[in-house]
């Protein structure tokens, strides 16, 4: 494979199939998103109405869309991506998808609850890393990171619906809870029927051949792509793990994990940490976490996406990291149940993590590793993420119902971006304005 195949696509001013195409493969981020808060907004009243003890919540954040299953689902699904293609996963996951939503809706059980976030999770897991890589592999190279950052912005505009329609739903109690995941499996059917015009990968269909797909594209975008070539051999999941593979996994897994644990502590437990160590009520937990959406999504359009093809994406790296880890430095001094406090947390972790952090580590991870196996790659770093965070939050509950628990999760978080800040602020990759093979072969150091 030559650059050359692709000058055609990495050189083209973005069109309106680009943006569509970014839009649908987003929606994968505002369903995984939606069903973490969702199941986080809901939890206490499963809590009672299933009369569910601490451990029991422990397995539900463990296995569910924040936790063990949307691993296993990447994993799975990483590997099939590469071998049968990008559709392939698209025809497949959305449908797991909504089964596992009507699983909650109508869930009369712990174990049917429980079975129903297992189904979601598999299939955002799915979902996932396979649209960041369809996005990356279509997108002109100077304008990958904008693409990608929409990405973000629906993995926070999921959070913000689902939380206003908890409050507009509340006061049927339950039942606003069940009609909470009706509108995600509404949004998965719509998605799903308007993903079925997506375009195949150009560089998936390149390396496997498929003269057929690559025809498509042509006549959607003003690029052109040489003909494929006949299909070469593969690589295999074991080309993960050698030297140039193996040290970019090693700098990128890290940072990923690192990264996980705190947002999705934030994502699924925000509200109950506010309830119970916080101490508010239930609207003002989510308007507080509407907020933290809202900043999140703010700092992306407007400080990321305008930056990050221009400047050195380090730089933009390191201060995000530094403002997320003071979000929870400060809770280290002063106690969360503190208005004042909470907020600062809140507009800090909000603002920080747009900036850069967790926008570049989707980019790097998609650009650092080739074509062939780059929905392996992205599924097993999600794989992994998700498992430690499952395990993570098998024992969070029974932290934070200690008296001043959440004081040492903070420090564990505290450290945790400082990591992220030393390593991915000062060897983060020059990966900026390049095209994919470019990078995967030889043109960023790790």
């Amino acid at each position: 494979m030559t650059t050359s195949a692709f000058d055609g696509i990495d050189q083209s001013r973005l069109t309106g199939s680009h943006w569509k195409w970014t839009i649908l493969a987003g929606m994968g981020d505002y369903l995984d998103a939606g069903s973490i808060v969702a199941g986080g907004t809901a939890l206490l009243m499963w809590i009672h109405y299933f009369h569910m003890n601490l451990s029991l919540v422990g397995v539900i954040a463990a296995f569910g869309s924040n936790g063990i299953s949307t691993g296993v689902g990447a994993l799975v699904a990483g590997f099939l991506g590469d071998r049968f293609g990008r559709k392939f996963i698209y025809n497949i996951d959305l449908v797991v998808y909504m089964i596992g939503a009507l699983l909650i809706v109508f869930a009369l059980n712990p174990a049917m609850l429980i079975a129903g976030y297992m189904v979601m999770g598999f299939a955002v897991g799915a979902d996932v890393p396979t649209s960041w890589s369809l996005i990356a592999e279509y997108a002109p190279k100077g304008s990958r990171g904008r693409l990608m950052g929409i990405t973000n912005v629906f993995w926070y505009i999921g959070p913000i619906v689902i939380l206003l329609l908890a409050l507009l739903l509340s006061p049927l109690g339950l039942l606003g809870m069940r009609l909470l995941f009706l509108s995600l499996f509404i949004a998965a059917l719509i998605t799903y029927l308007f993903r079925r015009s997506m375009v195949e990968s150009p560089r998936w269909a390149h390396a496997h051949g498929r003269q057929d797909e690559l025809d498509k594209l042509k006549t959607t975008i003003a690029a052109a792509v040489a003909s494929a070539p006949a299909a070469s051999p593969r690589l295999s999941f074991k080309d993960l793990f050698n030297r140039q593979n193996g040290k970019r996994l090693l700098f990128i897994m890290p940072l990923y994990v690192l990264w996980g644990i705190p947002a999705g502590t934030y994502g699924f437990f925000f509200p109950y940490i506010f309830k119970t160590v916080g101490a508010v009520s239930p609207a003002r937990s989510d308007m507080m976490l509407i907020l933290y959406f809202l900043l999140a999504i703010l700092s992306v359009l407007f400080i990321f996406m305008p930056l990050n093809d221009r400047v050195d994406r380090r730089i933009l790296y390191a201060v995000s990291s530094f403002l997320c880890g003071l979000a929870f430095f400060i809770l280290l001094f002063a106690p969360i149940s503190n208005p004042w406090v909470a907020y600062a947390n809140v507009i800090l972790f909000g603002v920080g993590q747009g900036v850069g952090l967790w926008p570049l580590q989707r980019i790097w991870s998609v650009e650092l590793f080739p074509t062939e196996i780059r929905n392996t790659s992205q599924g097993f770093l999600w794989s992994v993420m998700r498992v430690v965070l499952g395990v993570w939050s098998l024992y969070l509950p029974v932290i934070t119902a200690a008296i001043g628990g959440f004081r040492a999760v903070a420090l564990m978080i505290t450290l945790m971006f400082a990591y992220n800040l030393v390593v991915g602020g000062l060897m983060g990759p020059r990966t900026g304005g390049k095209s994919l093979e470019e990078i995967s072969e030889a043109g960023a150091t790790v």
